[in-house]
């Protein structure tokens, strides 16, 4: 049986980028890239299955809700 886990996941999409360039040439910064869009993608989708009610977002990512206000500024993910 095959797991899925998020790394394998990301791995995909990774995969799947890479298949659409031609060289890795013109890429830089790559890891701050992924790291930055994974980060509003997953708060993105916490907020979706939630409801937008930040407590339990909050809880689900594991940070606290100041943080996720924070971030939620940051990535101009409000309302």
């Amino acid at each position: 049986m095959k797991t899925h886990s998020v790394s394998s996941a990301i791995e995909n999409l990774l995969d799947n980028f890479f298949l659409v360039q031609k060289s890795t040439d013109n890429i830089s910064g790559l890891y701050s890239t992924v790291v930055k869009e994974a980060e509003y993608a997953v708060i993105k989708k916490a907020l979706h299955l939630t409801d937008r009610n930040k407590k339990k977002s909050a809880r689900l990512l594991g940070i606290s809700r100041n943080t996720l206000n924070a971030k939620i500024k940051a990535l101009r993910l409000g309302e």
